[in-house]
């Protein structure tokens, strides 16, 4: 496990998260598919929300789940996901792996979450 520090694009929004990177995913949803991000989820607790809670702006959140975006750049920095797609019974964040310092996402082998098919 290691502490990665995570930004958006114009750096309105920083974030910390504590992962080891050991499932990588990319999600098939419409929303998904066009944004082309790699997520990790972990539990809530290994996230903090350290900067810019007043820039980030919603967009396209289904009742799982609430996106969430840097309203100057346009970002996917995570997601809150009130049901627990690979925690059980732990409330749960999606992080945009391309938001974190030090992280070569090509180097990943994302698996496919069929977020198309959820519901």
């Amino acid at each position: 496990m290691k502490t990665y520090s995570g930004h958006c694009h114009c750096g309105a929004v920083h974030f910390e998260v504590d992962t080891d990177l050991a499932a990588p995913f990319r999600c098939n949803c419409s929303l998904c598919a066009r944004r082309g991000t790699t997520i990790q989820i972990v539990p809530a607790t290994h996230f903090r929300l350290l900067s810019g809670e007043e820039s980030l702006t919603r967009y396209g959140s289904r009742e799982f789940s609430k996106h969430f975006f840097c309203r100057t750049c346009g970002i996917q920095c995570f997601t809150r996901l009130t049901v627990n797609l690979k925690l059980e019974n732990e409330p749960s964040v999606g992080v945009n792996l391309g938001c974190l310092e030090g992280v070569d996402v090509g180097a990943l082998k994302p698996a496919t979450f069929d977020g198309a098919h959820l519901l």
